[in-house]
């Protein structure tokens, strides 16, 4: 019996003639279904050893040289990345697939990302620059348009963010370098918060200043120093409007702190008896009609 030009006497003949049937040809170099499984064996193997090498590395040289968490981060991932491309060449290379024989799929290559994958390769240049330049981190908070979240892990094409209800964002890595990223845990993290409130008219302005500098110190978490501060912002409609400013050693609990300073902001005005303003108006009335 003959299938697909060969005498088949065993399974493993069946098999043999299966794996080493020619799907296509590179250069000089029949590229078979055996061949295709090496290299994805060689591929599997090379991002395991990466992964060991990278845990080494984090391990035990990193701590050693005391590199800075944010170094350590990026030459890990470049570490990694040139570990499995080595693989990658040396399993070509041992297939006796020539590196110039690539050039036409190079080429193809090329027109593909000419056409379609401009996206693609601009979040990756895209992850190779935040690896280098290092602008956000694993670990930092960071407000991206409307979301307030925190950097769960950078990847070469698109990047985990984390955000305060525990929900998970892909972010493509160009959003980071081509639009404006608030970091609020770069270099310096001490945040400052505001919180802003309005109290009554005919209410005494120092006695406010008072209680909202009483309520920062009281509150947990608020750093002494820089000293908290009030500003008196305006006249509003229906109320004095007046804003604290607070200091906080720790970005990832601002939302905490906020909340358990205003709970107390409104215990010093109970205490005080400052009344916190609302919207309301008041209707002049010059003349009633008559009554025919």
């Amino acid at each position: 019996m003959r299938i697909i030009g060969v005498r088949v006497e065993n399974i493993f003949d069946f098999l043999g003639a299966v794996l080493n049937y020619k799907l296509f040809q590179i250069s000089d170099t029949d590229i078979s279904l055996l061949t295709i499984i090496i290299m994805i064996v060689v591929v599997w193997v090379s991002a395991k050893l990466s992964k060991l090498v990278r845990n080494y590395f984090d391990r035990t040289v990193f701590p050693r040289f005391k590199i800075a968490d944010g170094v350590r981060f990026s030459l890990s991932k470049i570490i990694g990345y040139l570990i499995i491309t080595l693989g990658i060449i040396i399993a070509l290379q041992g297939l006796g697939i020539k590196l110039s024989a690539l050039a036409v799929f190079a080429g193809f290559l090329g027109v593909g990302i000419g056409f379609g994958m401009q996206n693609v390769v601009a979040n990756i240049v895209s992850g190779i620059i935040i690896l280098f330049e290092r602008p956000i981190k694993e670990g930092d908070m960071v407000r991206l348009k409307n979301t307030i979240g925190f950097v769960h892990k950078i990847n070469l094409r698109a990047s985990i963010i984390r955000t305060i209800y525990n929900e998970h964002l892909i972010v493509p890595n160009s959003d980071f370098i081509n639009g404006v990223v608030e970091n609020m845990s770069y270099e310096d993290l001490k945040l400052r918060l505001s919180v802003k409130v309005g109290v009554a008219y005919g209410t005494d302005p120092v006695l406010v200043k008072d209680a909202l500098i009483e309520a920062a110190r009281r509150t947990e978490s608020i750093m002494e120093y820089p000293l908290p501060v009030v500003l008196f912002r305006d006249f509003g409609e229906s109320a004095l409007d007046f804003e604290l400013l607070a200091w906080i050693a720790d970005p990832s609990q601002r939302f905490n702190i906020e909340s358990n300073l205003r709970y107390t902001i409104v215990e010093e005005f109970k205490q005080k008896d400052i009344t916190i303003a609302f919207p309301q108006r008041d209707i002049w009335i010059r003349s009633m009609p008559q009554n025919s």
